[in-house]
């Protein structure tokens, strides 16, 4: 049975930021160093499984810098509006370890962040074309703005979910 362990507000050991980040670099859709500088924001949320008190899976609901915010909604980039106000989360660093993926257990990753978002609006980007099209959409995210090509040259998604507080 997985146990799930959150992390707020840079409370995480350098044990547990280096077994976040090995977990997320397994999946190579984001460079190290941008892992490490996003998960000890202020107001990160990180989010462990672990299985006999091992992480086998990771994500994060992040603060998004004003740069980053700014940035992501350009023309050039997204062209959408993400409004703190409106998307004050990202959903970052869904991350399975190939021994325990196609178990359901990313799909329960996001069910976590989620519910610490308490029904605040929340915001992804993605290239991996599982996240885009089958595991976000379950959850109501939408696509939104404009796809791009990254530095590495994959397409980059948008995806966005609503504020929910007072819908239930």
């Amino acid at each position: 049975m997985y146990e799930f362990r959150n992390l707020c507000d840079s409370k995480a050991t350098n044990e547990e930021i280096d077994a976040f980040v090995n977990l997320v670099g397994a999946g190579g859709a984001v460079d190290e160093y941008y892992v490490r500088l996003g998960i000890v924001r202020p107001g990160v949320r990180i989010v462990f499984a672990e299985l006999d008190g091992q992480a086998v899976g990771v994500d994060a609901l992040k603060r998004p810098s004003i740069q980053y915010r700014t940035g992501l909604q350009s023309a050039v980039r997204a062209d959408f509006p993400l409004a703190d106000d409106e998307y004050p989360y990202e959903l970052g660093y869904v991350s399975v370890s190939p021994n325990y993926s196609r178990q359901g257990l990313a799909r329960t990753l996001v069910a976590e962040v989620l519910r610490l978002a308490d029904g605040s609006g929340v915001f992804a980007t993605t290239s991996n074309l599982a996240m885009k099209d089958g595991l976000l959409p379950s959850f109501e995210f939408v696509l939104a703005g404009n796809s791009r090509r990254n530095g590495s040259g994959d397409v980059l998604h948008l995806l966005v979910l609503k504020h929910r507080k007072g819908d239930e």
